[in-house]
């Protein structure tokens, strides 16, 4: 057990009081008084309501996924969170899309964070150890906040970490400068060709695969008061499929990159933030099908300053001017001419402020966010004051309650037939097709430290009703037989989102880790005519059940998590007819049907090795899907060469169980 003990002598003496006829003296005496207190060891501090700090050096010890353990995915095991599965990444907050997030890499907004289907985010923990989620936040983004910053102290000398496994390779190194300046560089690349090349297929037909991601920071210190950090990203994905059956192959590249420069200044209760910076995010693709030819560009480059002023009383002012140069999906078809490529150019301008009160146990933060819009190709515009209210009531030992709603705009969409960061996923402006995104939400939770803080207890419910939400209702075949419509593909609807979650957690002891539920809907309302009732969104989970839990012994830790959670939806195909070697697909009513249940085991034993003056090492074994469960992934359409005839099959994943082993260092 690991608690905080403090002792302390203290003595009394009451001297006599006099009263007209009566005097009285009492003496008391203690000897000592023990305050004791559970000290915080686990992984993730914090609360649904107030946002969950992750320590990323603790959350090594959690089951990794080829040697690695992404935070990312640690946020998804979160209550209120769906799960990822082998085809879906990204962060589905309470029932909102995945572009809804706002996620930040050194303040820096990041557009497609996913590596391989999800299993692999873009964020080197290490390169990053503050890392910071939110379920909801403030900003121009309808859903929550990950923020991921480097570390801003300047270390004494050199040092750095390294993980080498069987899928991928990582290494940070650190060093100082000079007394007030540091360098931190990270690469990470993976090696999944070179060691599982004949594991990678699907239905018999080859797959390839293959990312790098790299950073840098430039730390300068000038005094205690100042921060000034320049930050570089780089991150490429490859890959190749090639469907022989279908007569299709397809090779693509992605990735993003960033750059930024960003001052802090603290001192005198005052506390303030600059910074320029530059996000772009990528996609290449070329799809063949016997005679037909296509590729599929599109990119969003973003280009923005950020100024935050916090003063005493606690005031915050956050102003925001962005630049966005976005072009969409542009598939181009030799054998359907298609329309010059799409390109947007839009404007967008925040400023926000906020002030916190309190009276007596009830803070009251009431903020307000203005936002101004405009998208040049269609000369839309928008202005849009968004306000928002918090209250949170202290009880002290009995917890806390926090009442939060509001309204927000967004202004960019995300969509595409897949959510994993694959390239058929794609980013437009909000003007040529669909007005801006609109969310009215409010939630209610409770918090609860008990057991001298070994354990916490988190509730939230909550509700948003959305407008101008898009729903991508193409599919892949129809690129290929269709001349391409943007509007065509998608449809613009209402939504609604409800549901509540629950959190139990053990903080302190040799066992640590969480248990978590989420009752949620995710349900959309179309044109009328196409989509004449409500219906799932694509990745609606009713039900999801988390656990995860690390226990320490001597020199191992062992680790384990599992969820159990309602298949996705999807449309199923009511029948299929070839014309001209072109798959024609009459669908059913959209989204009516789901996939079974999504069950996965992961387990992982981590030897840490005896120190050796600096250097920290050891190696973990680490099992993904331990119990071999099956799990659907997507519906595909299936040929059986020997009938001559298409079939609507269900896929899983092309590996039932993943072991790896990993070593780590660090020094």
């Amino acid at each position: 057990m690991n608690y905080l003990k403090i002792s302390v002598a203290v003595l009394l003496l009451v001297t006599p009081h006099v009263m007209h006829a009566q005097t009285d003296s009492l003496n008391v005496l203690l000897d000592e008084v023990v305050l004791e207190e559970h000290r915080n060891i686990s992984a993730l501090q914090g609360s649904l309501a107030s946002g969950i700090r992750i320590d990323t050096k603790m959350i090594a010890a959690y089951p990794k996924l080829f040697g690695y353990t992404d935070p990312m995915r640690y946020v998804q095991s979160l209550p209120g969170v769906s799960t990822n599965s082998e085809n879906t990444g990204g962060l589905h907050v309470q029932g909102s899309e995945t572009s809804h997030n706002l996620i930040l890499l050194s303040d820096v907004p990041v557009y497609g964070p996913a590596h391989l289907l999800g299993f692999f985010s873009m964020f080197n923990q290490d390169h990053f150890p503050n890392v910071v989620f939110s379920l909801s936040d403030k900003s121009s983004f309808l859903g929550g906040r990950l923020s991921l910053d480097p570390a801003d102290t300047i270390p004494s000398g050199p040092g750095g970490t390294a993980t080498v496994g069987l899928i991928s390779g990582q290494g940070t190194v650190t060093f100082p400068l000079s007394d007030r300046s540091a360098l931190t560089m990270s690469v990470r690349r993976s090696f999944i060709n070179t060691f599982y090349r004949g594991l990678l297929s699907f239905e018999g037909n080859p797959i390839r695969f293959g990312f790098t991601d790299a950073n840098a920071t430039f730390l300068y210190k000038p005094d205690a008061n100042n921060t000034l950090d320049i930050n570089l990203f780089y991150g490429l994905d490859k890959g190749f499929c090639n469907y022989g059956d279908y007569g299709i192959s397809m090779d693509a590249d992605w990735g993003n990159t960033l750059t930024s420069a960003r001052w802090r200044h603290r001192g005198h209760g005052i506390s303030m933030s600059t910074s320029v910076f530059m996000s772009r995010s990528h996609v290449n693709a070329h799809l063949v099908q016997e005679a037909a030819e296509g590729v599929m560009p599109s990119h969003i480059h973003h280009y923005g300053a950020k100024f935050q002023l916090v003063l005493p009383h606690a005031l915050q002012m956050d102003f925001e001017a962005s630049y966005f140069d976005i072009e969409p999906q542009s598939p181009m078809i030799m054998t359907n001419i298609s329309a010059d490529p799409e390109h947007e150019q839009a404007l967008l301008g925040t400023a926000a402020v906020q002030r916190r009160f309190t009276l007596g146990d009830l803070d009251i933060t009431p903020s307000l966010l203005f936002t101004g819009y405009t998208e040049t190709s269609s000369g839309k515009a928008y202005f849009n004051p968004d306000p928002s209210l918090e209250l949170s009531y202290d009880m002290y030992n009995r917890g806390s309650l926090t009442l939060e709603g509001g309204r927000k705009h967004q202004y960019l969409n995300q969509t595409g037939m897949t959510d994993c960061g694959l390239p058929v996923e794609f980013w437009f402006a909000a003007g040529p097709h669909n007005d801006a995104q609109e969310a009215l939400y409010a939630s209610l939770s409770y918090d609860l430290l008990f057991g001298g803080g070994r354990y916490s207890l988190s509730l939230q419910t909550y509700g948003k009703h959305l407008e101008n939400q898009v729903e991508y209702t193409g599919f892949l075949f129809d690129l290929l037989t269709h001349p391409y419509d943007l509007d065509r593909n998608i449809t613009v609807c209402s939504g609604y989102n409800y549901g509540a979650s629950v959190m139990l957690s053990r903080q302190s002891g040799r066992l640590t880790g969480w248990l978590g539920y989420s009752f949620g809907r995710s349900l959309r309302q179309g044109d009328g005519v196409r989509f004449p009732k409500l219906f799932p969104s694509s990745h609606e989970r009713m039900h999801e059940f988390n656990a995860v839990a690390n226990w320490k012994n001597g020199r191992w830790d062992f680790g384990a998590s599992f969820v159990l959670a309602q298949g996705q939806p999807y449309t199923p195909a009511n029948c299929m007819y070839l014309i001209s070697n072109c798959v024609i697909v009459d669908y059913g009513e959209y989204n009516s049907i789901r996939l079974n249940p999504y069950m996965r085991l992961d387990l992982s034993a981590t030897c840490n090795f005896n120190r050796k003056g600096r250097l920290d090492h050891g190696i973990n074994l680490s099992v993904y899907n331990a119990t071999c469960h099956y799990n659907e992934v997507l519906q595909y359409l299936n040929y059986d060469p020997d009938a001559g005839t298409f079939c609507y099959s269900k896929a899983h994943f092309m590996v039932p169980v993943i072991p790896s082993i990993s070593y780590f260092c660090r020094f």
